[in-house]
């Protein structure tokens, strides 16, 4: 009896020290095989490249996404600048020769006016009304041209500022919705490609003959500025498939000076 149980105290002794199975088949395997380590290799480099593709894709869309936000912010912000500048068209008067002049040189491809104030900040001369002037440069884009008339007639000191909107515009296109015949005829208005007030014979303020203003001559032309004015541009926009050109929807912008609300 005694001898039992030192043989079993034996056994579980041994047995806590190596729990594995004392007898084996020399016939099962102990590990893997090449072709089960050669098919899981398989199967982890194929969900790597699933899983890196899938990241590249993403990458990818993500600044697609970023760059056109980035151009779309861009375009509005010409355009706000744009109205800013359109909407405060006010008929400054100058002097050409021996008669006055109102600032308004339209044409297809450029236009010329006077605004009003487009801040009243620090910025030197941000209180004085401005004549802008919009041109297309080959190396610039849609190009402002500012220049403050009464400071420059003052001291002739102060040159033209010019800055460039956009450098993505090729090509600018301005028309101007102008009211035909005199005001009876009742006519309605046109779009033109060209419009200057000095050159426009068809009709005179009434207040030009009527009265007059002490220091201020005869007007050139007429007084009378568009109604409306419409621009469209051709922008520039860069792809994988290379640079294309896109034109925006013509963009119309009401000349306010002189309404009635």
């Amino acid at each position: 009896m005694a001898a039992d149980r030192r043989k079993a105290s034996a056994g579980l002794r041994s047995w806590i020290l190596d729990p594995r199975p004392t007898t084996h088949d020399p016939g099962s395997p102990l590990g893997f095989t090449l072709l089960e380590l050669l098919i899981s290799m398989t199967i982890l480099v194929l969900i790597f490249v699933a899983v890196l593709g899938a990241i590249r894709i993403g990458t990818r869309s993500w600044e697609r996404g970023e760059a056109r936000a980035e151009e779309n912010q861009r375009t509005r912000t010409l355009m706000e600048s744009l109205t800013r500048d359109l909407t405060m068209i006010y008929p400054l008067r100058v002097k050409d020769q021996d008669k006055d002049v109102v600032v308004f040189h339209g044409r297809s491809d450029s236009l010329e006016f006077a605004t009003l104030p487009q801040s009243y900040g620090a910025e030197p001369f941000s209180h004085m009304v401005r004549i802008v002037t919009y041109a297309i440069e080959s190396d610039r884009g849609l190009t402002a041209t500012v220049s403050y008339p009464l400071v420059t007639q003052a001291s002739g000191s102060v040159e033209s500022l010019a800055k460039s909107l956009d450098e993505r515009v090729s090509e600018a296109r301005f028309r101007y919705l102008v009211p035909e015949g005199k005001p009876e005829d009742k006519l309605p208005p046109a779009w033109r490609d060209v419009w200057d007030p000095s050159r426009d014979e068809s009709f005179q303020a009434a207040s030009s003959g009527s009265v007059s203003t002490v220091g201020q001559r005869a007007l050139k032309g007429s007084d009378r500025l568009p109604l409306a004015v419409e621009i469209t541009l051709t922008m520039r926009q860069e792809r994988a498939q290379g640079v294309r050109e896109l034109t925006l929807p013509p963009l119309v912008f009401p000349v306010q000076v002189g309404r009635t609300l």
